[in-house]
């Protein structure tokens, strides 16, 4: 009987040692299979990282080069726009170039510079421009805008033309941007 004990014993041992050896073996190769997903998560991260990055680089470089394509656009429909008001409501050229004599220093004869198609409606509402200032002429160039005059004083000019306006427009745009 004493052998069956020992047997009894050794099987335990055993057992016990199998037990062990799976358990530091499923330990060993738990470590090993968290080590190696650790590893391909980090390789997974970094390539999503990069992606997200080129994403941000590709949407600002989309941005900088759409925001010019439509601030044109802009300009296009508010020129199309004001072209149209200026068609329907032709007094408004004469109006603008009023401000603009209200602007400069009105000493001396002032000069307007017209388109001669225009000579009609500044005629017609001449008397506006007189109660500003006395002394107002008309100069007659074909190569004048039909949206606007040049007002010439003794110091300074003044462009109305609506072209002219959306340039100036344009470039106090780009100067205000550049001041953010």
């Amino acid at each position: 009987m004493p052998l069956l004990k020992n047997e009894f014993a050794l099987g335990q041992s055993l057992d016990f040692v199998e037990r062990e050896a799976y358990e530091k073996g499923y330990a060993s190769g738990e470590k090993a299979g968290m080590e190696m997903g650790e590893q391909k998560a980090a390789v997974t991260l970094e390539r999503i990282e990069n992606i997200l990055k080129e994403l941000t680089e590709w949407k600002d470089k989309l941005f900088q080069e759409s925001e010019q394509q439509l601030v044109e656009l802009a300009v296009a429909i508010a020129r199309k726009i004001m072209l149209r008001e200026l068609a329907t409501k032709p007094e408004d050229i004469v109006a603008m170039t009023k401000e603009a004599i209200m602007k400069i220093e009105r000493t001396g004869q002032i000069t307007v510079k017209i388109n001669p198609a225009l000579y009609d409606l500044f005629t017609k509402l001449k008397p506006q421009l007189l109660s500003i200032h006395p002394d107002i002429v008309f100069d007659l160039d074909p190569s004048a805008s039909l949206t606007g005059s040049v007002v010439m004083g003794s110091m300074e000019d003044v462009v109305t033309d609506l072209d002219e306006q959306i340039r100036n427009l344009i470039k106090d745009l780009g100067a205000f941007n550049a001041a953010r």
